[in-house]
């Protein structure tokens, strides 16, 4: 309860203000973070919880262990969850129930409930983490009665606490220990899910969003009680040093200043900078400086505060961290899936203080930085209870945020901004994107109208740039295969003799292959580096992949690459001859921004695009193809294209209007469950079994290596933190091959023997 206590006085005043709460709220709010809190835990005192973790400790002797485990009679299954059991005991035994009724009200006291039961993230859902919107369902074979210990001295010490802390009477509850029958803790739970199904019907939005506000302060405050005694901090002192540090003006012009050099800000950047509006809208193309703009931007409005800066994938956030975070003398962090192996790959083994900290620790590193890079689900994951943003939220209530590339977010992905937008009324949001569509920008306005406050225009990049005739847009009519088409290979030879660099993007992997080996045939009287880069590598193939095209576009000479859609926003780098596949508008219009990124002055020439035509049914729908057709054909008058004209037909083509999701952490009420943020896709994420060894190998040097600093790391953390550089992205099996029933490791299934042809030069198709 201390970490909650110490969360309410760091951010007491500053969460209702991010969130544009009302006043009145503030008390409200603070009173149930810090019952809810108290109370999570108090389920805990039961005969399963207390047997599974005796049999867990590992000073028992096995004699010891037996006899708990005849007495429980299971060794893993509880009857119920110790939150859950919380619940009842707080609502459901009337002693308990009036004593705490003497300080809060009925309603304070159910929403306090909902934050205990959902401090998990278990509430909800049926045991295989399926919506049930049931509060909880109780299993089989976990017997027929459980022991709750309300009369043991630790429990009543626990009440003790309760008076000294929320005020409570100091006359205890005298409930002695006693047993709940199966059946009865089943008609508690109906009986607590009647009613707060009546309390969830009279909130309004506001309500529900201090609601989402609650729950999330009580997982963050369980998380720092829990994990800062590992590094043997005192709580006190280390949430509040860490909740302290906020960005300062100095920090950001300098910044600024180290991409600037002896350059000013453009008129256009400046523009972004003087902004008025709370939030704002940037639309601008590749290249054309939007990024600096953002952080001239945060020296007006996170100065104070902190910033989220992101990005859409993995990559961009790396590369977006790399550019202007990394060498910075702000204390930033590069947070998404994969950051650490980031890291540890790129950053050529420079140290990093956080690497010996156990994985669970890692998950707060954002409440000691002042600037965070991280992909979008860094962030708009709190809209469906991801964990990431959960454990983060301190940072996030402290932030104004930066949302780059909009235009390249899925229904899903920009449903969940509409969502965020709703919520975070307080904070200060810049949105950039190459084009929103008419759609877009109404869905944007009706929230902005929603909540009263004013959207400006969108800001345009520099007109001398966006006006720029950077393409050739050419359409190759191809019988057969487009890949073996002799129109398309004498452009790239052509191209390729004569020191350019050409990009092909196709839309598969195992086009990807196909072409690259072509490439390796077709090209050989050529000294150009032949290069290839998808998403179906190991992750640590993957890297040194992104790094070589990379590397190779900043050369002074030739290079041919053949990637997927991957590149589209994780390779910044600029081609002189695109060839592509067909694909939706939008995604067009993002490969396009790989092909003369760097023109500045029209004399430098414009370049040649050739699509040609996808007859696959994967990965894109018949309809999404459709709009890069009309895309294309739009601009079949244009003898030569800029990104204004990009723009300007792409704002045609999509009328369709965006709606906000329905958001787990919002309109949960007592409901706490995560959700997917974005739409499914093809693939499930595996480990080799030929690479298992290998893994294990490394683990055993990770484990030594942290025991010779005196780190803690166990075995199965270091494995899977060694597991990330071996994960490989496969297409999900067919139901034949029964992959549900794989071996798992922590995250990860192997696959079976052989059932993989995995190459470190091509990967897997």
């Amino acid at each position: 309860m201390l970490s909650a206590e110490i969360l309410v006085e760091s951010l007491g005043h500053v969460i209702p203000k991010q969130l544009g709460l009302k006043a009145s709220y503030l008390g409200r709010l603070l009173r149930i973070i810090k019952l809810g809190a108290y109370l999570h835990d108090w389920g805990k005192a039961n005969q399963h919880f207390q047997a599974m973790v005796y049999l867990k400790s590992g000073n028992l002797e096995r004699d010891v262990k037996k006899k708990i485990a005849k007495l429980w009679n299971r060794e893993s299954q509880q009857m119920i969850r110790h939150e859950f059991l919380s619940g009842i005991l707080a609502l459901q035994v009337p002693d308990f129930r009036e004593w705490l009724r003497t300080e809060f009200t009925e309603e304070e006291l159910i929403l306090a409930v909902w934050a205990a039961i959902g401090h998990h993230l278990k509430a909800g859902v049926d045991e295989n983490e399926k919506e049930s919107h049931k509060i909880t369902t109780l299993p089989d074979g976990a017997g027929s009665e459980l022991e709750i210990y309300t009369g043991h001295s630790d429990f009543q010490a626990v009440l003790r606490l309760g008076s000294q802390k929320l005020g409570l009477p100091e006359v205890i509850p005298n409930v002695s220990t006693f047993y709940w029958a199966k059946e009865d803790l089943q008609d508690h739970l109906s009986h607590l899910q009647n009613q707060f199904r009546q309390v969830a019907q009279g909130l309004t939005f506001e309500d529900q969003v201090m609601v989402g506000a609650i729950k999330a302060t009580v997982i963050a405050a369980d998380l720092a009680g829990s994990s800062v005694p590992l590094i043997q901090e005192n709580l006190r002192d280390w949430i509040s040093n860490a909740l302290s540090l906020t960005l300062t003006s100095e920090e950001l012009q300098e910044l600024v200043h180290q991409r600037l050099g002896n350059h000013s800000l453009r008129p256009f950047q400046q523009q972004i900078a003087a902004t008025p509006d709370r939030v704002t809208l940037v639309k601008a193309g590749c290249g054309t400086g939007k990024t600096i703009g953002a952080y001239a931007w945060a020296q007006q409005w996170a100065v104070g505060k902190r910033l989220f800066f992101g990005y859409p994938t993995t990559g961009t956030a790396t590369q977006g961290y790399l550019d202007y975070a990394n060498d910075s003398p702000i204390e930033s962090l590069l947070m998404h899936s994969r950051a650490d192996m980031d890291r540890e790959l790129l950053f050529t083994g420079e140290g990093d203080d956080a690497e010996g900290i156990p994985a669970r620790l890692q998950a707060f590193q954002t409440w000691r930085k002042k600037l965070v890079v991280c992909t979008v689900d860094s962030i708009l994951g709190l809209i469906q209870n991801n964990r990431r943003p959960l454990f983060a939220w301190p940072a996030l209530v402290q932030s104004a945020f930066v949302f780059d590339e909009v235009h390249a977010y899925d229904k899903s992905l920009f449903g969940a901004l509409l969502q965020f937008l709703k919520a975070f009324r307080g904070a200060p949001i810049l949105l950039m994107s190459a084009s929103f569509t008419p759609g877009q920008l109404r869905a944007i306005q009706q929230v902005m109208e929603e909540i009263g406050e004013p959207l400006g225009d969108p800001i345009e990049g520099p007109q001398e740039l966006e006006q720029l005739k950077r393409y050739q847009l050419q359409t190759v009519e191809v019988e057969g295969d487009p890949v073996q088409s002799d129109r398309i290979w004498a452009e790239v030879k052509q191209a390729v003799q004569s020191g350019q660099k050409v990009l092909w993007v196709t839309n598969s992997v195992s086009t990807c292959i196909d072409i690259y080996h072509l490439a390796k045939q077709n090209l050989s009287e050529f000294k150009q580096p032949i290069l290839i880069y998808h998403s179906r590598f190991r992750y640590k193939d993957r890297v040194k992949k992104h790094e070589q095209v990379i590397e190779a576009f900043k050369s002074s000479q030739g290079v041919f690459s053949v990637t997927t859609q991957v590149c589209e926003m994780s390779l910044d780098l600029s081609a002189d001859l695109l060839v592509s596949a067909m694909a939706p508008a939008a995604a067009l219009i993002q490969r396009l921004g790989r092909l003369n990124r760097r023109m500045i002055d029209a004399r430098q020439g414009s370049r040649v695009a050739l699509f040609y035509d996808w007859d696959q049914s994967k990965p894109y729908k018949s309809d999404e193809l459709a709009t890069g057709k009309q895309f294309l054909e739009s601009l079949n008058n244009y003898q030569k294209v800029s990104q204004q004209d990009l723009a300007k037909v792409a704002s045609q083509l999509n009328q369709e209007t965006p709606e906000p999701i329905k958001s787990a952490w919002i309109q949960g009420d007592y409901c706490s469950y995560q959700k997917s943020l974005r739409e499914g896709g093809y693939t499930i994420t595996v480990l080799l079994n030929e690479d298992e060894p290998e893994i294990w190998k490394a683990t055993e040097e990770r484990v030594q290596e942290a025991q010779l600093k005196g780190e803690m790391l166990s075995k199965m953390q270091a494995f899977l933190r060694e597991a990330q550089a071996w994960a490989v992205p496969i297409r999900i099996p067919h139901e034949k091959t029964e992959w549900w029933n794989w071996q798992r490791r922590g995250f990860y299934r192997i696959t079976e023997q052989g059932y993989i042809t995995y190459s470190d030069e091509v990967g897997t198709p």
